[in-house]
């Protein structure tokens, strides 16, 4: 019993200290979608209003929530989350009109 918990404590305390930041997504942007990824989050920061980065993280402490918008002209759009040092992307879905 022991075991388990230590494995748990030891997975949650691994996971905390992998979770990724801004610069590590947006580095994963550029790397992933070139130019592109590049100007899209240049085109949401000139949107964004107050701080400018244009890309906010929803931190969790073990993952995080990244998305651009909801700040100002644009509206909120979820790109990723992060856990373990990885991304994985969010595909919305567009709502029904």
């Amino acid at each position: 019993m022991r075991l388990i918990i230590f494995l748990l404590i030891a997975l949650l305390v691994i996971l905390a200290l992998t979770n990724p930041n801004e610069a590590e997504f947006r580095s994963h942007m550029q790397q992933k979608h070139g130019i592109a990824g590049t100007l899209s989050l240049k085109v949401a920061s000139i949107f964004s209003a107050g701080t400018g980065t244009g890309v906010h993280r929803d931190n969790y402490f073990l993952f995080s929530r990244y998305y651009i918008g909801g700040d100002g002209i644009l509206p909120r759009s979820d790109l990723a989350w992060g856990i373990g040092g990885k991304f994985y992307e969010i595909e919305e879905k567009p709502e029904p009109r």
